[in-house]
C-alpha cells in the first residue's frame, strides 16, 4: 500500500476553506468596492433565501434523494399569498397558514411519489417543478400580484424580511437572523437528535437502516416537507419584501441549493452532510456571484465559472469516497 500524501489530505479535506480564501483575496485585489464593510454585510444578505432552501435541500441530499421544485415551489407560494391578500383580504396571519399549507403541499405529494410508487427523486421532484411553475403562472395570469392590502406592511415587518429592516442594537438584517437561526435549528437536529441520526442512515444505507428498526419511508417523506415548507416560508418572505408575487420568483434557485450543499460537502451518493458547512458554501456562491458583479462579468460568464466549480467539489467528493 502506497504512503498516504499528508499535503494532499490536507488539501483536499480544507479545499472549501481553501477556495473561500483565494477568491476572497482575488475579489479583494480585482474587484473595487468588493472590500467595503456595506458590500460584505450584502453578501450573507443577498444569499439568505437561498441558504433558507439549501437547509431543507441538505437534508433531502443526504437521504439520497433530490429536491428540483424548490424554485418553482417560491413562486407558486408568493403568488398564491398575494392573491389571498388581495382578492379574499383574510387577516395576514390566515393568508400566511394557507400559503404554507399550499407550498407544503408539493413536499407531500413529492415525497407520497418517492415513498409510495418508488418514482426516482429527480423525475417525482422535476415533475412538480414544471407544475409549481404552471400553477403560479397560471394564477397570476403571467403577470404580478401586487398586494394591496395595508396589513401586509405590517406582517412585513413583523417577519422582518424588508432588505432596509435592521437590529437598532447591533445592525444586523432581521432577514439574516431569521436565516442564522433557522441554519441553526435544523443543523442541530440533524447533528444531534434521533431525526437526524435517522436521516444520515436512511441515505448512508437504506435497506440496514430498515432492517434496524428505521421508518425509512418516513424519514424520506419529511424531508421533502420540510424543504417544501422552508421554500413555501421563503415566497411568502419574497412576495412580503417586494410587495407582489411573481410568478418568475425563484428561477434557477434548485441549482444555487443543490451548489450550495455540494461545495459544502454533501455527498450526492447520500448518507453524508452537515448544514453548517452548506451556510459556508453558500456564501461562497454569494461571494462569487457579488464579486464577478462588481467586475461586470456577464451572468452567462457567472455561470460558468459557477458551473466550475460545483465540478470542482463533485470531483473533490469522489476523490473523499475513493
Amino acid at each position: 500500500m502506497g504512503k498516504k500524501n499528508p499535503v494532499l489530505n490536507f488539501l483536499i479535506e480544507n479545499g472549501m476553506y481553501i477556495v473561500m480564501l483565494l477568491i476572497f483575496v482575488y475579489f479583494a485585489a480585482s474587484a473595487p468596492g468588493f472590500l467595503t464593510a456595506n458590500n460584505l454585510a450584502r453578501i450573507p444578505l443577498q444569499s439568505a433565501f437561498v441558504i433558507l432552501i439549501a437547509t431543507g435541500m441538505t437534508m433531502v441530499i443526504i437521504t439520497g434523494g433530490i429536491d428540483l421544485s424548490v424554485g418553482s415551489v417560491v413562486a407558486f407560494t408568493a403568488v398564491i399569498f398575494s392573491i389571498i391578500l388581495k382578492r379574499y383580504e383574510l387577516a395576514v396571519p390566515l393568508a400566511v397558514l394557507a400559503a404554507l399549507a399550499a407550498g407544503s403541499l408539493s413536499g407531500v405529494t413529492s415525497g407520497f411519489f418517492v415513498v409510495k410508487f418508488r418514482v426516482p427523486p429527480f423525475i417525482a421532484t422535476l415533475a412538480m417543478m414544471t407544475i409549481a411553475r404552471g400553477l403560479a403562472r397560471l394564477f397570476a395570469q403571467n403577470t404580478k400580484i401586487f398586494i394591496e392590502n395595508p396589513g401586509i406592511e405590517k406582517y412585513s415587518d413583523f417577519i422582518m424580511i424588508k432588505q432596509v429592516a435592521v437590529t437598532e442594537a447591533i445592525g444586523i438584517p432581521y432577514l439574516v437572523i431569521l436565516m442564522l437561526a433557522v441554519v441553526t435549528l435544523l443543523g442541530l437536529v440533524l447533528m444531534k437528535t434521533r431525526f437526524g441520526r435517522y436521516i444520515i442512515a436512511t441515505g448512508g444505507n437504506e435497506e440496514a437502516s430498515r432492517l434496524s428498526g428505521v421508518n425509512v419511508n418516513r424519514v424520506k417523506f419529511l424531508v421533502y416537507v420540510i424543504n417544501a415548507f422552508l421554500a413555501a416560508a421563503v415566497g411568502i418572505m419574497m412576495a412580503s419584501k417586494f410587495m407582489n408575487g411573481n410568478p418568475e420568483f425563484g428561477v434557477m434557485w434548485e441549482l444555487d441549493a443543490i451548489a450550495a450543499c455540494v461545495v459544502g460537502g454533501t455527498s450526492l451518493m447520500g448518507g453524508k452532510g452537515n448544514i453548517f458547512k452548506v451556510l459556508l458554501g453558500a456564501l461562497l456562491i454569494g461571494m462569487l456571484d457579488n464579486g464577478l458583479l462588481i467586475q461586470g462579468r456577464s451572468s452567462e460568464m457567472i455561470y460558468i465559472i459557477k458551473g466550475i466549480i460545483i465540478l470542482g467539489a463533485v470531483i473533490i467528493d469522489q476523490i473523499k469516497e475513493r
